[in-house]
């Protein structure tokens, strides 16, 4: 019979004891407080945000392009026992989108999902798709006008897209991306998808309901968006960037990052492929701002 000394025995022990005080730490400093937190995932060129409410629903919009990384983002943010999406948005179905958010339906458990319903040929949007009716989520389409309640007064409304889709634009797809508006209180967010100057005029065009303090910039700060009448009506005070390094796109434009600077100055700007995952947390009055780097 092996024998175990006392000092073995506290060899033993300790690391369990150690480990057990690590995972309380780490649940307290994860676990969900009375604040709102809305964090811009670093996913690389392409979108995904983690939207956690006080009353401990998380909301997902988009997934980025990689199944991996959006995996990584969410464990970093949600405790380790918490694995529920709420709701998951998917603002229009291209690759840099919804790929990361066929991975999450496989490993989360979805209760919502709300997105545009354009017609989309690819393998990846119609895997999405069939993994939502294999599962029998709750499947919405988005349309303006319409009203997510999240409760303590915090709300999504649904911006775009209009009643009857855009046809003939310069891309039909990104304009009629899902946009949408959350708020609580004196705060608020703008995320805009991927929508173009034609789907920022209409907005405009219909009184739509922009102005914000954090505008998340369309389409990872390409040239096609961000138009200065649109920046004018939303009028925000910070601006975040989702975007990729050394992606084939050029972007972010550089006359779009001038013409934020411009209006928002040079510290109200942040780019995920340079301050990595950027998290906003709000108590509907003050705002605050934490950056990986």
């Amino acid at each position: 019979m092996t024998k175990f000394s006392r000092h073995s025995l506290l060899k033993w022990l300790i690391p369990p004891l150690l480990l057990a005080a690590i995972l309380v730490w780490a649940a307290v400093l994860i676990t969900p407080d009375d604040n709102l937190h809305v964090s811009f995932l670093d996913v690389g060129q392409g979108d995904a945000i983690l939207i956690q409410t006080p009353n401990h629903q998380n909301i997902l919009i988009d997934g980025g392009p990689s199944p991996q990384t959006i995996d990584l983002e969410l464990g970093e943010k949600l405790p380790f026992w918490d694995r529920t999406i709420d709701l998951m948005i998917s603002t229009q179905p291209q690759a840099d989108h919804i790929t990361g958010l066929v991975e999450v339906l496989q490993r989360y458990k979805v209760k919502q999902v709300l997105e545009p319903g354009v017609s989309y040929n690819s393998c990846i949007y119609q895997e999405w798709l069939k993994l939502i009716e294999e599962k029998e989520i709750k499947h919405y389409v988005a349309k303006e006008e319409q009203e997510i309640d999240l409760g303590s007064g915090i709300k999504i409304e649904v911006l775009n897209p209009p009643e009857e889709f855009f046809k003939g634009t310069s891309a039909d797809v990104d304009n009629n991306g899902v946009v949408l508006r959350l708020s609580w209180g004196e705060v608020s967010f703008l995320f805009t998808a991927d929508i173009r100057w034609e789907g920022e005029f209409e907005l405009i065009k219909q009184r739509a309901n922009l102005r914000s303090t954090v505008l998340k910039v369309a389409h990872h700060g390409s040239k096609t968006s961000t138009m200065p009448q649109f920046l004018a009506v939303v009028d925000p005070q910070i601006a975040v960037i989702s975007v990729g390094a050394n992606n084939t796109f050029g972007h972010p434009n550089t006359e779009v990052v001038e013409r934020l600077r411009e209006r928002l100055g040079e510290d109200s700007i942040y780019l995920t492929l340079e301050n990595g995952t950027i998290e906003f947390i709000t108590d509907g009055e003050k705002l605050w701002l934490k950056a990986e780097r």
